[in-house]
């Protein structure tokens, strides 16, 4: 599993009443024989939205122990670390003792000693490595192969390696249920083998049967973080395939809506998504985070507070919101505003020089330019340049006709930062009224979106 990396939370309250809390209970020891702590040791529980650190040894004389005790029960994650960035997965709950050695610089290289189940844990998370990487390999080569017999081979592949994953969860179903969970996490099966016609794509196959061995009634699952990791792959992936908002909402509604309504397995669950539609500053992020606060805004008031500051500003470059408005020098030095282009659809087009697939691609914004700009429509070019004098060849020499500014800062571009642009080339389309309708046009899609509004 990824070390998952968000901030730790400290929270006062828990560490007072700690002893309370497990006074009369069976206790789990997690014995970390750990050198190189300065800053001490923490244990740290995570919810999907942050790590809430339930425990803190203050620094130790080297070669002394730190402990911590936790309730006996069902097995659970713990992660232990002097922050919770650099902290290490741990399982607590169903063995009298575990032992942990190892240097605080290097925690996620710390050795597990006495728990059966974190080394087959271990154990479990090669094996998922090794069949996501062989099915990965095995789906490209099928993908790109022109030779029927070498797609049947391929073919015949998969359904070994599908075979194999299933008994890997059988197996585990009969001896370790808490593990049987991630695995069945990580069971999806290949689509020319499995699909029998049920779906007519691979990307509805994959949005529909991704979670199809996993049964998100079991309470087990409301203290596994692998369903963040699951559900923040899952949404990148979908996010990566051009599905409409409409059909990307539905889909993560529906998949959501299998957890029991406002348990933990379904917040971490959340988590996952919201932070994987972010990440890809996907139009579902508003609407699945709007639906997050509804649901857990008394459960987990911190995590909405920091969704609904993350909203407001992701709000700003959402289709349907406004363009921020900005102003830079033209190359005759005279300060060009976005809003000077208001009463046109202007298409923001961030590019430079020296960015070749920028270039590649002007030949056919300059065919878009010419085809409608007398109906109403504009660019306006910002360039991620530094040379002047390369930006103003690149203009001349691509036949640029359209305005263009630029701070000739490079990536520190005023512009491209207050618009998080983190790769290039980047569009944003505008409406006469400068409300983002659109984004990451180019070639056909371009085309047929200015086709449509000037029909």
């Amino acid at each position: 599993m990824k070390q998952l990396n968000k901030l730790g939370l400290t929270t006062g309250l828990a560490l007072i009443l700690l002893p309370l809390w497990m006074q009369g209970q069976a206790t789990v020891s997690l014995r970390c024989e750990m050198s190189g702590c300065p800053g001490g040791l923490s244990l740290y529980t995570f919810d999907g939205f942050s790590f809430r650190q339930i425990e803190r040894i203050a620094p130790l004389p080297e070669g002394q122990v730190y402990e911590f005790k936790v309730p006996a029960g069902e097995a659970r994650f713990y992660y232990v670390g002097q922050m919770a960035e650099q902290a290490r997965p741990v399982i607590l709950g169903g063995e009298k003792a575990v032992v942990l050695k190892g240097n605080c610089a290097q925690m996620r290289n710390a050795e597990i000693s006495g728990s059966a189940i974190n080394l087959d844990y271990l154990t479990l998370q090669q094996k998922i490595e090794v069949l996501s990487n062989r099915s990965g390999q095995l789906m490209r080569s099928f993908a790109y192969s022109q030779d029927e017999s070498q797609r049947t081979g391929f073919q015949e592949q998969m359904k070994t390696l599908d075979t194999e994953k299933l008994a890997l969860l059988d197996s585990l179903k009969k001896v370790n249920p808490f593990l049987a969970r991630i695995a069945a996490l990580s069971t999806y099966l290949s689509f020319p083998n499995n699909n029998k016609d049920k779906y007519p794509s691979e990307v509805e196959y994959f949005a529909n049967e991704f979670f199809n061995f996993a049964d998100f009634s079991d309470k087990g699952y409301n203290n596994l973080p692998w369903l963040y990791e699951a559900f923040n792959s899952y949404t990148q992936t979908l996010s990566s395939v051009n599905l409409s908002k409409e059909a990307m909402n539905n889909l993560l509604t529906t998949v959501l809506s299998r957890f029991p309504d406002g348990s933990s397995a379904q917040e971490i669950a959340y988590a996952g998504v919201i932070n994987g539609l972010q990440e890809r500053k996907h139009e579902s992020y508003a609407d699945i985070a709007q639906a997050y606060i509804q649901k857990f805004s008394t459960k987990n008031p911190e995590a909405v507070a920091a969704i609904k500051s993350g909203l407001d500003k992701a709000m700003r470059l959402m289709v349907g919101s406004v363009a921020p408005d900005f102003g830079q020098e033209t190359p005759d030095g005279k300060i060009l505003k976005l809003s000077d282009l208001r009463g046109k659809y202007v298409l923001i087009d961030f590019w430079a020089s020296w960015c070749g697939p920028c270039r590649r691609e002007n030949p056919n914004v300059v065919r878009m330019y010419e085809r409608f700009k007398e109906k109403g429509f504009e660019i306006l070019g910002v360039s991620l340049d530094q040379n002047r004098d390369s930006w103003l060849n690149a203009i001349a020499g691509d036949g640029l006709k359209w305005p263009q500014v630029s701070d000739l800062k490079g990536w520190a571009n005023a512009v491209a930062k207050n618009y998080e642009v983190n790769s290039i080339p980047k569009t944003i389309l505008i409406d006469p009224k400068g409300v983002i309708i659109a984004k990451d046009l180019r070639g056909s899609s371009l085309e047929n979106m200015l086709s449509q509004i000037f029909k």
